[in-house]
Parts: C-alpha cells; sequence; structure tokens
C-alpha cells in the first residue's frame, strides 16, 4: 500500500505550454559617467597611402638626439597597453604590434573628465619592462573632435622611439531621461527568438567577418539580457515593437541649436555657401518664408500618404513639424551632423559639438510631446543616421527609443536614398572606418547596442547570406536605395526577408511575427 501512494506522487512529466519571448525594453544608457571612446589608428584613406597604422616604431634613430638602439626589441614581439587613469575602473586594452586591425577602439566610462589620462605603453611580449611611454593629458579630452592625436612614445632616457595616432569621441550624458514602462513616453522592445521551422543554417562554412572580434566591449558597455548568438547553427529572428508606416525626415541643427527639418546641404537661393549650422533659428525661418517652405506645404497635403510629396521642399522646426503631424503617423528621424572632423574639410562656417546638438533634438521633442499631451506623447519615434558618432550619441543619451546605423559600406558614387534629397554629399561621412564595410557598420552596431542597420539593398543582394548573417548577430537589417525605391520585392535565394526597407519618404517595418513580407 505504501508503494501505490509513493507512486501516485510522482508529478506529472508534461510540458507547460509555451511562453511568449523574453522582451527587454529600452536599452542601456548613461546616467551620469561619460562615454570615452579612443580609437588607435589613423582614417582609411590615409592608411592606403602606405605607414597609416596608428603605432609607428623607429627602427633607427637619426641625428644627434637619436643613436641606434641594439635594446629594442623587433617589432613582431611586442604589445601596446593602453591603461586609463586611476579614476577609471576599466581592464586595460592591449594591441599587439604590429596592428592586425585597421583600427583598435578602446570603449570605457568615468565620472570625470578633468582627472582623466590615459597611457600607452610598449612592452615585450614576455616580460613586464617597459620600453616606451606616452601620456595623454586630461586637457584632450575637454574638447574632444574626433581629429587624429599624434603623441610620442619616449623610452626611459626621454629618447623618442616612436608615435601612436589615436582619435577619441567622448558622449555625455543627457539630463532628463526617463525610463518608464506605460509611462508618458513610448518604449520600445526587442527580443531574440528562434524561427518556427528551426532551419539550420544552409551554409554552416560561411564565417562572417564581424563574428567574435575584439573590438567589441564587454558587457558592462552592452545590454545583458540581449546576447549575441552568432555560435549557433540555428538561425535566430530578432522582434520588435516597431511595425508599419513611418514617416522619413532629415533633420539638421540651426546655429543656435534649434532642431529644423531640411534635407539638402546648403541652404538655397543664398549667393553664399552656407549649411544650416551656419544660421540662427530666426534666419533659417526668414528663409523658409520668403521661399513658401514653411508649414503651409504640410497644410496642402491631404493625407499622411502623399506627405512624402513635400518632404524634400519643407523647412520648418522639427517642434512645429510635430504639432502639425497626426499622432498616429510614428516618425524616423534621420539625424544628419556633421562631425568636427569632417567639417574642417569642407565648408568651414561653423562647426556643432555632436554632444550639444543631439542633446537640443532630444530636449525638443521631450518638450513638445510633453507639451502636446495625449496621443501625441507617446508618438511611435526612431532616429537612424549616417554618422557613426551620431548614432553613438543618440543611442547612449536616451533609453527610449531604437536608433538604426546607415551606411553606404563605402559607396559614394550616388545618393543612398533615391529622391530624398538632391545633394547625396549631406551622407558623406568622409573616411570613418565604421562606414567603410558591412562587417564594420555591423561591428559598430553590436559595440553601442543599437537596434539594426540600414545598408544598400544592392549591396546585401550580392551577397543574400548577409541578411540573415546580420539577423543572427541580433540586429534588425533595413534597407535603402536600388529596390527598396521600387517595386519589385527584396528576398534572398535563401528566402531571407529584410525588417524595414525605405521607399518614397516611408520607412516601412516589418512584422515578422506575423510572417508579413514586402
Amino acid at each position: 500500500m505504501q508503494i501505490d501512494l509513493e507512486a501516485d506522487a510522482i508529478p506529472s512529466l508534461s510540458l507547460p505550454p509555451p511562453i511568449m519571448p523574453h522582451r527587454v525594453y529600452g536599452h542601456n544608457y548613461l546616467d551620469k559617467n561619460h562615454l570615452v571612446t579612443v580609437t588607435v589608428g589613423l582614417p582609411i584613406p590615409s592608411s592606403s597611402k602606405g605607414g597609416g597604422k596608428g603605432v609607428k616604431l623607429y627602427s633607427r634613430l637619426s641625428e644627434s638626439v637619436f643613436t641606434q638602439s641594439a635594446y629594442l626589441p623587433s617589432l613582431n614581439r611586442l604589445k601596446m597597453v593602453i591603461t586609463a587613469g586611476p579614476s577609471v575602473n576599466a581592464v586595460p586594452y592591449t594591441v599587439s604590434l604590429p596592428q592586425k586591425n585597421v583600427q583598435d577602439t578602446f570603449i570605457f566610462q568615468t565620472a570625470d573628465l578633468s582627472v582623466l589620462s590615459l597611457e600607452f605603453s610598449i612592452y615585450p611580449n614576455f616580460g613586464t619592462k617597459t620600453i616606451g611611454r606616452a601620456v595623454a593629458h586630461p586637457s584632450i579630452f575637454q574638447f574632444p573632435g574626433d581629429r587624429p592625436i599624434t603623441l610620442s612614445i619616449l623610452d626611459h632616457r626621454l629618447h623618442c622611439i616612436g608615435e601612436v595616432t589615436f582619435s577619441v569621441t567622448v558622449t555625455s550624458p543627457f539630463q532628463g531621461v526617463t525610463l518608464e514602462v506605460g509611462g508618458a513616453v513610448e518604449t520600445y522592445w526587442k527580443s531574440l527568438t528562434l524561427p518556427q521551422s528551426g532551419v539550420l543554417n544552409p551554409n554552416p562554412r560561411l564565417t562572417l567577418p564581424w563574428r567574435h572580434s575584439p573590438k567589441s566591449p564587454d558587457s558592462i558597455h552592452t545590454s545583458p539580457s540581449i546576447q549575441s548568438t552568432t555560435g549557433s547553427p540555428i538561425h535566430t529572428v530578432t522582434l520588435s515593437s516597431l511595425s508599419g508606416h513611418y514617416v522619413h525626415a532629415v533633420v539638421q541643427v540651426t546655429r543656435d541649436l534649434h532642431p529644423v527639418l531640411y534635407c539638402n546641404m546648403l541652404l538655397p537661393e543664398t549667393p553664399f555657401d552656407l549649411r544650416v549650422a551656419d544660421v540662427t533659428l530666426s534666419q533659417f525661418e526668414a528663409l523658409a518664408n520668403r521661399l513658401d517652405h514653411e508649414e503651409q506645404l504640410i497644410r496642402r497635403v491631404n493625407s499622411g500618404q502623399e506627405l512624402h510629396k513635400v518632404l524634400p521642399c519643407l523647412m520648418i522646426s522639427l517642434s512645429r513639424f510635430m504639432q502639425l503631424l497626426p499622432a498616429h503617423l510614428g516618425l524616423t528621424l534621420e539625424v544628419a551632423l556633421f562631425p568636427i572632423s569632417r567639417a574642417s574639410n569642407q565648408y568651414t562656417n561653423y562647426r556643432l559639438d555632436p554632444n550639444a546638438s543631439v542633446n537640443a533634438i532630444l530636449r525638443t521633442i521631450r518638450q513638445t510631446s510633453s507639451s502636446l499631451g495625449g496621443a501625441f506623447a507617446r508618438r511611435r519615434i526612431a532616429f537612424t543616421s549616417f554618422s557613426p558618432q551620431v548614432c553613438a550619441a543618440l543611442n547612449w543619451k536616451q533609453p527610449n527609443y531604437p536608433v538604426f546605423f546607415s551606411s553606404r559600406c563605402g559607396q559614394i558614387d550616388e545618393d543612398p536614398i533615391v529622391g530624398s534629397t538632391p545633394n547625396p554629399a549631406l551622407r558623406d561621412v568622409g573616411d570613418d572606418y565604421y562606414a567603410s564595410s558591412v562587417a564594420a557598420g555591423v561591428e559598430f552596431a553590436k559595440m553601442n547596442n543599437l537596434l539594426g542597420i540600414f545598408f544598400d539593398s544592392e549591396l546585401l543582394l550580392q551577397v543574400p547570406s548577409l541578411i540573415q548573417g546580420i539577423r543572427d548577430a541580433g540586429l534588425l537589417v533595413g534597407i535603402h536605395g536600388g529596390q527598396a525605391t521600387s517595386g519589385i520585392p527584396v528576398c534572398s535565394t535563401e528566402g531571407a526577408q529584410v525588417d524595414a526597407y525605405i521607399r518614397d519618404g516611408t520607412v516601412t517595418y516589418m512584422d515578422n511575427s506575423a510572417g508579413e513580407q514586402i
């Protein structure tokens, strides 16, 4: 009798019903610390001319100051260790010499830039004896401009034995961030799941160039809830709350830090080469009024579907545009800001700080949404930019809105988004490494925990397996240009569908959970 009672106590082994995929709302953002990105290496055009590596050691020391050193080891037996100051809790970053990568990136957070310093120390691969060292003073981090900085490497006799070239970008926190699920601000969510069919990788020998990248930071800088499953032979699907049609608008910032809608590089009908960053908001609005490019264009549109016809000519402040746009229409803002290094090459009139410019955009959205209230306060908003520095700032300053990185992947012949702007130079980010290829773009998106990317459709169709490969990295795949602007559906030979596309001034986000296709 006792045995029967014990048998009846055995619990059922039936599996519970399937649960919903784990959703992560928002992403990590800066609260009080500053995000410092140190990139060792020269821009791509400079490195292609020879001798463009970020670390150069002199094999023979010349003139009266330098003498031949018999104690300097050969280059292939050295390493450089980058160490932040004692106030920073970051693991030292090691670079093998000579550099195997075009650029090496060291990312860390610090609470105070005024006491921050960097040490670039040269060591043998085996041993702790310091061969040479270069020190970056805290003043370098007070006015970062993404420009190359070259420091001399000195040995223990204070003789120059080499040099290191690097650039620094600093992303500062944005005050007034609110992350509240179901609150006043609409917060997106994302999740990773497996396809229902569980199809295995049709090409297991394919090696994606962005896997196991040494440039990716640790879990301190990325979201711990969404981890990449690139090593798995089973494809993954990234789901998000983004779906439906969003209005695509190009945003720039005036000299007095007011975001406006304008999709060209130079202002029209002026005898001088002036950009939006060279004029104030009042001057911009006066020019728009004279050309009849203000809100009257929006009032003449009968429906939201026809809004794309007037967007290329529209000149209006972002605040006013959000007030006129119906609340049910989502908004994808392409932020077109020139980094300081890019602005120094062309149209050098006035240079805006990317941190201050992004702060102005976020502040305008927050204040306008709060003042309107109701459905306007919970408008669906997403960001995208062709500038890696701007994308990083947009993502790290706030947790509520998703950010996509757009890239030409080294193609500079034509405007990637046909019909949206008459001047492709607006989306020219110069010689930025992360805009040079698909692998570099995916690397950057993973490094900064972005939701996805927008690449050229024709480029992805040349190698269709890249579409699913990018998805396996935990990113949404969007396309622009080429077939994205035509009525031809975009589908690879392996059946991989894109997650978003830009067409006729509208960004369409697909609903993968429902199996929607273009």
